[in-house]
């Protein structure tokens, strides 16, 4: 499904590059040769947690060669993770290149429903679960992802090594499915990312957007074959996306919307999201959007095994008459301020609006109940009696946050998303929003 795939591109042809590597596809094919047989006379699910993530992708193709299944958890996971998570999900922890003395010339040819990879996702709980994927669910989507990103042989993909994000993971698989060159980037050294990407020729890039946005900041030249840029994990908000066509011309814009449990959901690209801001765009293809009681459900070959029967992860939902999607908020991130349901996302979405907002999150109040906080960082200079007449036109009188906090940045997790769990823990502090 993958690695037979190998054997019929250009062997010569660079494969995985990054920062002190450079594999082409012969390389990797003699490296997944010499490792298969460490997995394969071993009946476990392993846990990958090399401190250099090029190893553990290595070792992640191997164990694909031997049949077997396997946990990214990345330089993610501290020792103390590692161990309990491991004991928890028996999981054998591999943090060593593996050696050994049996090569594999034949890799295992899956079926669709052979399980093959572990996923670690918190949603909005903080608290880490396993989703289990099968081939089906990641590799039937490769074809359309080719289409609606613009991807084809020539092209040469960029994204960041943080492998047990997922999608960054997925970009990888696609890209070495497609026989592609892979340039794995890493977030310290974002200064860098410009100049790399001009150097190994670059025409697609994946980032979530808090990336973007540090791309953006350091952009000083051209990217003269950019031609596709992908975007996940967070909404993209309409000012940015305005700024990434402007600075690359021409460039094929898409934001797609998803989650670990469910795959691909919908995307939106280019000016209609600009003109949707706050849409997650139309149904990928094969999927099958509906709603119930609000709720967002799925019929799609993506979904994952065990979510099958149930193919929901509680976000709420409206579609328009244009069938464009609009998630209204996930209902662990739901107010109830005296019988009224308000959404974080109705709030963050309003206060992105304004040309002064870089990033805006919205939690519940320390120890005030029924008590909601803004919290934004800046692009501009604003004041917040000047946010607070902005969202008054923007939202009932019932939905304003009771606080607005300014912030220099926001705390993030590996994979680049806003820690929420983190920004609930903060201090109680800044003056009430009257």
């Amino acid at each position: 499904m993958l690695l037979e795939k190998f054997k019929h591109f250009e062997l010569n042809k660079i494969a995985l590059k990054g920062s002190g590597f450079s594999f082409s596809y012969a390389q990797v094919l003699e490296i997944i040769k010499s490792r298969a047989g460490f997995f394969q006379k071993r009946n476990e699910t392993f846990l990958l947690c090399h401190t250099l993530e090029i190893e553990n992708l290595l070792n992640f193709l191997a164990i694909m060669a031997a049949g077997k299944k396997a946990v990214m958890g990345g330089k993610s996971l501290d020792f103390n993770q590692k161990d309990s998570f491991s004991k928890q999900h028996n999981l054998k922890i591999i943090d060593f290149v593996p050696v050994s003395e049996q090569r594999t010339e034949d890799f295992e040819k899956p079926k669709p429903s052979d399980l093959f990879l572990g996923v670690l996702s918190s949603g909005t709980s903080g608290q880490s679960k396993l989703i289990w994927k099968d081939y089906q669910a990641w590799f039937s989507a490769f074809p359309h992802q080719s289409t609606i990103f613009g991807l084809n042989q020539e092209d040469n993909v960029f994204v960041l090594d943080a492998l047990a994000y997922s999608a960054n993971l997925n970009t990888i698989l696609h890209a070495l499915w497609l026989g592609l060159s892979v340039f794995l980037g890493k977030i310290s050294e974002a200064s860098k990312w410009q100049e790399e990407m001009v150097k190994n020729d670059i025409s697609s890039v994946f980032l979530v957007p808090s990336h973007i946005r540090l791309l953006m900041a350091n952009h000083s030249a051209e990217i003269p074959r950019l031609k596709s840029l992908v975007s996940a994990g967070e909404k993209l908000d309409a000012k940015l996306a305005q700024s990434i066509l402007i600075k690359f011309e021409g460039v094929l814009l898409t934001e797609y919307y998803g989650a670990a449990e469910l795959g691909h959901i919908s995307y939106i690209q280019n000016q209609d999201i600009i003109n949707h801001p706050t849409s997650v765009g139309k149904a990928f293809p094969e999927v099958e959007i509906k709603l119930k009681e609000n709720k967002i459900w799925v019929e799609s070959p993506y979904v994952s095994p065990n979510y099958r029967a149930n193919a929901t992860v509680s976000d709420f939902g409206e579609i328009d008459t244009d069938g464009f999607l609009y998630v209204l908020g996930r209902e662990g991130r739901m107010f109830n301020r005296r019988g009224l349901n308000i959404f974080a996302e109705e709030i963050e979405n309003s206060a992105l609006l304004h040309p002064f907002v870089l990033e805006a999150v919205a939690i519940s109040s320390p120890n005030r109940e029924h008590s909601i906080d803004l919290i934004v960082v800046k692009k501009e200079p604003i004041s917040k009696s000047e946010l607070r007449d902005f969202l008054i036109k923007k939202l009932p009188q019932n939905k304003l946050p009771n606080r607005i906090l300014f912030k220099e940045s926001l705390p993030r997790n590996p994979s680049g998303k806003i820690d929420i769990k983190a920004l609930s823990k903060r201090p109680v502090e800044e003056e009430i929003f009257a």
